[in-house]
């Protein structure tokens, strides 16, 4: 099975010997690793110094290659051209803004995104079913049912017409949702403000931190599904924005980040934070590295879908070619749900 690789280690060296990489620190071999088994590479701006002829080997080989900085955010991807070497879903995927296929897919993805929020509300009530909170909880997931309702219901003949409404409706249903995230974390007497990307709290930093792992994954998935990772549908276009990513990574936020975090947090761990190399305050490297141990045991988990089991990582990629095969062929898309 084709892996992962994270490498974020201060002043790590990745070179290439024969067929594998080999990753040095301070001239000692720590790790080596056959690249033909590599489908991703993700490597931390803390590490050192990464050789021409590795990053040849690797993108002859198929491999990603991603950079992020210490919040996991991605500054900059490298892969094969040979992943755009068929334009016909990326053709398909740009017009489908301009027809009923964009609402289509964004009323299935927002759609899904809600149920996953339900279901996830629902994993953390199963063993709170005797707690005074139980009642508020399914409180919240029945208001959240009759906002997938109305987004089922939006009509129109292009995303352009019928956005607010979509996102209007998503919106609502978010706001129960994170009532009742609240609620759940309130019980444990942990304080959160509520969901918002800007604030500093550590519960909203660690979903941050969460949602950028998730990123470079949808991103790699699209990519090599032959789709424009900015080509996007209810995230509005904007220099630089990948908005289809953040469009179809929508469908998993909740299963795959939200759910170890609440998790993780409800356990007992209390996140620190410390000031960082430039200036602003983050999630101490503890944090960190126990977040992207939880979230990437999630990724590596198994769910049954569409009749068998598969990891998550693997359920990403297959959501990504089922996307690209609805533009292409129109085959009916339907997003993931999660079990709860």
């Amino acid at each position: 099975m084709l892996k992962e690789l994270i490498v974020d280690d201060y002043g790590m060296n990745l070179h290439k010997v024969s067929e594998r990489l080999v990753l040095k620190k301070q001239g000692k071999v720590v790790e080596e690793h056959a690249i033909k088994e590599l489908q991703d590479l993700i490597i931390s701006n803390k590490c050192g110094m990464i050789s021409i002829s590795l990053i040849q080997e690797l993108i002859e080989n198929g491999t990603q290659v991603h950079f992020v900085d210490f919040k996991e955010e991605p500054f900059s991807t490298l892969y094969t051209p040979a992943h755009h070497g068929s334009v016909k879903a990326r053709r398909e995927q740009l017009r489908g803004y301009h027809d009923e296929r964009g609402i289509e897919l964004s009323k299935e993805i927002l759609t899904a995104k809600v149920q996953n929020q339900i279901n996830t509300i629902k994993y953390f009530l199963k063993s709170r079913k005797e707690l005074p909170i139980a009642d508020d909880l399914r409180s919240q997931t029945e208001y959240m049912k009759m906002y997938i309702q109305r987004i089922k219901e939006v009509e129109g003949v292009s995303i352009e017409n019928v956005r607010s409404q979509i996102i209007s409706s998503e919106a609502h249903a978010a706001k129960h949702y994170w009532k009742a995230v609240k609620i759940i974390l309130a019980e444990k007497g942990i304080e959160f403000p509520g969901r918002a990307w800007h604030l500093q709290d550590p519960v909203n930093m660690m979903l941050n931190y969460g949602y950028a792992i998730l990123r470079s994954r949808v991103t790699s998935a699209i990519i090599r599904a032959g789709l424009e990772t900015y080509a996007g549908f209810f995230h509005v276009d904007r220099s630089g924005r990948i908005s289809f990513v953040l469009d179809v990574m929508e469908i998993f936020r909740p299963s795959i980040v939200d759910r170890p975090i609440i998790s993780l947090i409800t356990r007992g761990h209390k996140p620190g934070t410390e000031e960082k190399e430039d200036g602003s305050t983050f999630l101490d490297n503890k944090t960190l590295k126990l977040l992207r141990e939880y979230i990437n045991e999630r990724l590596e988990s198994k769910e049954e879908f569409k009749g068998n089991d598969y990891h998550l990582r693997t359920i990403i990629q297959l959501q990504a070619r089922s996307i690209a095969t609805f533009f292409r062929e129109g085959k009916k898309f339907k997003g993931y749900i999660s079990r709860w």
